[in-house]
């Protein structure tokens, strides 16, 4: 078949699930298709399934999920054949997750039935741009959304550890464990580097590296990021005591973070990462919601790289 569907049942507490029968009546225009149920317990099954797809010749990925199966199978579109695959097979997102993050800057349907009935309609296809994180031992890991380390990167790992928190609370789970990973999260040294602008250097509670404005269940952490603009908006959260750290959540789902005197904002098309000196504690990085690495590592931007129907 042309086209695979990868569903996430789980994504969402149970909402795409409860959603399937309801998203395949709004597909059946695009019959045929293939369907592919991801299973508890596999690692990056979307992404396998996509890779998969790809290589035995389909040309449309359409994924009900989060923000979490929507980046494996980008990555599994990758590993079929680099930038030709992404260039050559469409990606349509059915959003279902808790975050639907990606969904507000890509002007998707955050709801999975209005997002298929769209697609069925003959949505278009917009060119998106794509991150990249390459580590030291050759590894690569693409991203939509944001690309992340410091406190974030904490939350993310929470949110793995502890599955249970998203099911239960939701959306509302996210703000939750950043204000619990925020009182015990203390500013780590690191460098940075925007193309070729000054590095930034000093204690540092986060890092966002964003190709699309929101992450983290609604936080508008880059009011200035495009998905298509062949920019990072890149935001740094310096030396903030954990008690304004919380105390200015707010500001941060509202998007007026960038007048906190702590919070710098730049953009460009590279950045590398790195530890401060002296720092020996790992500084993970999570990507679209799932940790993929820990620091150094180079981000970059493929510009327009990606199909997306939206």
């Amino acid at each position: 078949m042309s086209t695979l569907l990868i569903v996430n049942p789980a994504a969402g507490g149970g909402r795409a699930a409860r959603a399937l029968d309801r998203v395949l009546e709004a597909l059946a225009p695009l019959r045929p298709f293939d369907v592919f149920v991801t299973q508890p317990g596999l690692e990056r099954p979307a992404e396998f399934a996509a890779r998969d797809a790809v290589l035995a010749g389909a040309t449309r990925i359409l994924v009900l999920g989060g923000d979490g199966s929507s980046s494996q199978a980008l990555n599994g579109i990758y590993a079929a054949g680099g930038a030709e695959a992404l260039a050559r097979v469409s990606l349509g997102l059915l959003p279902a997750g808790t975050g639907r993050d990606y969904a507000r800057s890509a002007g998707i349907a955050r709801d999975p039935v209005a997002a298929a009935r769209a697609l069925a309609r003959g949505a278009a296809a917009q060119r998106v741009d794509v991150g990249v994180i390459e580590f030291p031992d050759g590894r690569t890991r693409l991203f939509l959304n944001v690309a992340s380390f410091g406190v974030s990167a904490q939350i993310a790992h929470a949110l793995e550890e502890y599955p249970q928190l998203k099911r239960r609370a939701g959306a509302v789970a996210f703000g939750l464990a950043t204000v619990r990973a925020g009182w015990g999260y203390a500013p780590v040294e690191t460098e940075l580097r925007v193309d070729l602008q000054a590095a930034q250097r000093g204690p540092t509670a986060a890092v966002a590296i964003a190709n699309g404005g929101w992450f983290g269940g609604g936080m508008h952490v880059a009011p200035s990021a495009h998905v298509d603009d062949g920019l990072f908006e890149v935001v740094r959260f310096g030396d903030l005591a954990r008690r304004d750290f919380v105390i200015s959540l707010p500001r941060l789902y509202r998007g007026t973070h960038y007048t906190h005197p702590h919070v710098r904002h730049s953009q460009g098309a590279e950045v590398l990462a790195a530890p401060g000196v002296g720092v020996t504690q790992p500084i993970e990085i999570e990507a679209d919601g799932e940790i993929v690495g820990a620091l150094p590592a180079r981000f970059s931007l493929l510009p327009a790289a990606l199909s997306l129907l939206a």
